[in-house]
């Protein structure tokens, strides 16, 4: 069996206009589809990022650390899930039944390698989601800015704040899938039409939002690429 990283990238627009009901039958329809997932021995992860608005992104610009303030342009990473399958078409099959918002796109991208940390919104404390995003005119070059990334950040992580993380394969080894007309298409990979392109995720516990910007800036990974910072909601 191989992991799968399904993301849910959201058009924030059209999730905050849900009514009250339609909003309870989306989250109530995402656990049971979580419920599915474990009782068929495929789930290894999941959880929902706070709104964008409430994030950060963090680069270099002439050496120092910028700090973009969100909204981001949509779609947006609303949540994800990590499931185990036999290949990328049963992790298709199984990512077809998440409930998703309007005009939401799920993509499914084959994980290289990842450590879960499943509970990590059920303790004490603020978890903080690290997107590791690389800019690059095609995906071998991606491919090679995310090389470097992985390489310069190995032992990087305060090993009392981390809670796990994953790198994932290449845009062009996934698939992404939207809803029209109540029908969903599916698209082959590479998807890299927007700027910068995520390459894995990793979670760390931080007081404040503040901490994790500040960690950000220190880091190995703006030096090559951006790290977007978004909360998770607590379970």
């Amino acid at each position: 069996m191989s992991e799968f990283m399904v993301l849910i990238r959201e058009r924030e627009a059209s999730s905050a206009a849900l009514a009250p009901l339609e909003a309870r039958a989306l989250l109530e329809g995402q656990a049971a589809f979580e419920r599915k997932l474990r009782a068929v021995a495929a789930y290894c992860d999941g959880e929902r990022l706070r709104p964008s608005a409430e994030g950060r992104r963090v680069s270099l610009q002439e050496g120092e650390p910028r700090v973009e303030l969100g909204p981001f342009a949509d779609p947006t990473l609303g949540g994800y899930y990590v499931l185990q399958a036999a290949s990328l078409e049963a992790a298709l099959e199984l990512a077809e039944q998440c409930p998703a918002s309007p005009g939401a796109e799920l993509e499914v991208r084959p994980l290289m390698k990842g450590r879960f940390e499943p509970d990590k919104t059920s303790e004490q404390g603020r978890v903080f989601a690290f997107g590791v995003l690389g800019s690059a005119p095609n995906e071998p070059a991606w491919i090679e800015v995310m090389d470097s990334i992985d390489e310069r950040t190995q032992d990087c992580f305060p090993a009392d704040r981390f809670r796990g993380g994953v790198r994932l394969e290449a845009p062009g080894r996934g698939r992404r899938f939207s809803s029209t007309g109540g029908r969903r298409a599916v698209f082959d990979g590479p998807f890299l039409e927007s700027k910068e392109v995520i390459g894995g995720l990793f979670f760390m516990r931080m007081a404040t939002l503040d901490e994790a910007v500040e960690w950000a800036g220190r880091s190995e990974f703006v030096k090559l690429g951006t790290l977007e910072i978004r909360e998770l909601w607590r379970s």
